[in-house]
């Protein structure tokens, strides 16, 4: 299989794009370490787990992103039980709709400090352990990076200096043979989506892409699946749009 003996940490997994990446690594051979901060999803994903892999392969970690304790703790608990990390995937992040006028700074920084600040927390951190080996870190950017969206600043934001964190680890860190990559997702049918777009925005977005609908989470998982492989040993510093051609 594609990633067999390989261990990866997959954030923001207890649900939607993160969820189904984990599943596919699992799959195709990985250990995977999941994490979230809702005690119920975290559950949810336990039971899920344990009717169809072994718990030798997985391990699921209450972890705060924004918290650098958590941070440190999950990257120490992924190498207690599986020794070593090869693959990091900066899923985690929110993406609330609010007018301009009535963002205050408190909510503006806090989808930086969760979309932005956790990435680059989670990536500090990974270094420890890549640094020796090499490795692949994808990181989930999105199409608002490129294209922007009303009511979504502070989101559009956050992916577009994912972008760049993106391209400027992928210089710095390709002297020690790890590989950064983000994949820009157009507009997914997850549950945040659901909950924070109307139908008519749906819709809408919808009518723009060429291929005529949102993407499900399972969409998705192959490009991930490329990028934390080593089919994709020369692939670094990479902005891939999985957007049904929404962005182009």
């Amino acid at each position: 299989m594609k990633l067999e003996g390989k261990v990866a940490i997959v954030t923001g997994s207890t649900s939607g794009i993160g969820l189904d990446i984990a599943k596919c690594y699992l799959k195709n051979g990985a250990k995977v370490v999941l994490c979230g901060t809702n005690p119920q999803k975290l559950e949810n994903v336990k039971d899920d787990l344990k009717n169809e892999y072994s718990s030798d392969n997985y391990l699921v970690i209450k972890a705060d992103i924004t918290n650098s304790l958590d941070v440190t703790n999950l990257f120490n608990e992924t190498i207690a039980k599986f020794k070593h990390l090869d693959i990091l995937v900066n899923n985690a992040g929110v993406a609330p709709r609010c007018s301009m006028e009535e963002t205050s700074d408190e909510e503006f920084l806090k989808v930086l400090n969760i979309n932005l600040m956790g990435a680059f927390k989670c990536t500090r951190e990974a270094l420890k352990y890549m640094q020796d080996k090499g490795g692949a870190i994808i990181n989930t950017s999105s199409f608002v990076s490129l294209y922007g969206s009303p009511y979504q600043a502070a989101y559009s934001a956050s992916k577009a200096a994912i972008n760049g964190l993106t391209k400027s680890n992928a210089k710095e860190l390709g002297k020690y043979n790890i590989r950064v990559n983000a994949v820009a997702p157009g507009v997914v049918m997850t549950d945040m989506v659901k909950n924070d777009c109307d139908e008519e925005t749906i819709k809408r977005l919808n009518s723009l892409t060429p291929l005529g609908r949102g993407a499900n989470p399972d969409d998705l998982v192959g490009i991930y699946l490329y990028l934390a492989s080593d089919e994709a040993k020369f692939t670094t510093g990479t902005i891939i749009n999985i957007d049904g051609g929404l962005v182009m």
